[in-house]
């Protein structure tokens, strides 16, 4: 039988402290093709460290097609004291995007935009070859997620 004061110093002792998340896995300069808006897609994503921990991250896609769409953002990310992930997205239509999300061992995901314009998401997860696979999906007024991006992104340097 265990004596009742060691279950009481066990219940009042602290709780270690929960490791700090990170963003590090993937930073790196990364290309990628897939498809965007239901057409052949490639991209270049570059994931860095930023100020005072934060995650910066530079894209640039570009869907074939007539006329061709070209789309680039800047955005930066940082964990919250709640380890929450927080962030603001900006595009090159000149929209910026308060984005939130987190992350666990091997992806990291963020909801972005409001609905009096749109809400969405992306995943990014990476698979055990390391292997990036990004996933962008809008929120339909049926409350179903529509995939209007996904492409699969390899690192070229860390």
């Amino acid at each position: 039988m265990t004596p009742l004061w060691w279950a009481a110093a066990v219940l009042a002792a602290p709780a270690a402290p929960a490791e700090t998340p990170s963003l590090a896995a993937w930073h790196g300069h990364w290309i990628g093709e897939g498809q965007a808006f239901g057409k052949p897609a490639t991209a270049t994503l570059d994931i860095a460290p930023g100020e005072a921990g934060a995650t910066r991250l530079a894209y640039r896609l570009h869907v074939a097609g007539s006329p061709p769409i070209t789309y680039s953002a800047e955005a930066h990310y940082a964990f919250d004291a709640k380890r929450r992930l927080r962030g603001q997205w900006t595009d090159s239509s000149g929209r910026t995007r308060a984005v939130a999300g987190g992350v666990n061992a091997a992806k990291w995901w963020t909801h972005w935009g409001s609905a009096d314009v749109e809400i969405g998401r992306s995943t990014y997860s990476l698979e055990g070859d390391g292997t990036l696979v990004i996933s962008d999906s809008v929120l339909q007024e049926d409350g179903n997620w529509r995939v209007f991006a996904m492409l699969r992104y390899r690192r070229t340097k860390p």
